[in-house]
C-alpha cells in the first residue's frame, strides 16, 4: 500500500494523479488505467468539497491510498477526509445541465466495488476496487466495506 497526505486544496487532485499513476501496474490495461485514475481524482475533489465547505476542520489533511494485491493484480484506491456526512445510498439521476453530482454514478459505471467506512479518528473513507480480469461492474449502488482500507494517519 502506498499513502499521500494532501491538504484540502483543488490543486492537490492533479498532485493525486500525478503520484498515483506510477504505482499501478506498468500492464494494467489503458483502459482500466484510465478508469483508476479518474475515479481517484472524483474520490479527492469529493473530499476537498466535503472538507472546505466552511469547516474548521480544513486544516486536516486528506488521506490517499493505492493499494495493489499482490496476488491477483486487483487495485484499491481509497480516501479518507475529515468528514462524517456519509454517502448516499445510491446514486441519483442529476439533470442533463448540473455541475456536480454524478459521483456516485460514475463509481457504478467504473469500480467492480465500492463503498465507504466510517474511522475510528473521525470521518469516512471511500473506496473503489478495480479487478484486473473482466468481471461486470456491481449496479446496485455503493455498500459500506465491511473492513475499512487500513490508512496511513490513524489507526
Amino acid at each position: 500500500m502506498s499513502c499521500l497526505l494532501l491538504p484540502p486544496v483543488p490543486a492537490s487532485v492533479g498532485a493525486a494523479r500525478r503520484w498515483a499513476a506510477p504505482l499501478l501496474p506498468p500492464d494494467l490495461p489503458p483502459d482500466l488505467r484510465d478508469s483508476v485514475v479518474l475515479v481517484l481524482s472524483e474520490l479527492l475533489t469529493n473530499a476537498v468539497a466535503l472538507t472546505t465547505e466552511g469547516r474548521a476542520a480544513a486544516a486536516e489533511d486528506i488521506e490517499v491510498e493505492v493499494f495493489v494485491d499482490p496476488a491477483d493484480g486487483h487495485v484499491t484506491v481509497a480516501v479518507t477526509d475529515p468528514s462524517d456526512q456519509p454517502l448516499p445510498p445510491a446514486p441519483v439521476a442529476v439533470e442533463a445541465g448540473a455541475d456536480h453530482g454524478r459521483g456516485l454514478l460514475l463509481l457504478d459505471a467504473l469500480a467492480h466495488s465500492h463503498g465507504w467506512s466510517p474511522r475510528a479518528c473521525g470521518g469516512k473513507s471511500v473506496w473503489a476496487q478495480f479487478r484486473r480480469r473482466a468481471a461486470a461492474p456491481r449496479r446496485n449502488g455503493p455498500r459500506r466495506a465491511a473492513a475499512q482500507p487500513a490508512g496511513c494517519a490513524c489507526a
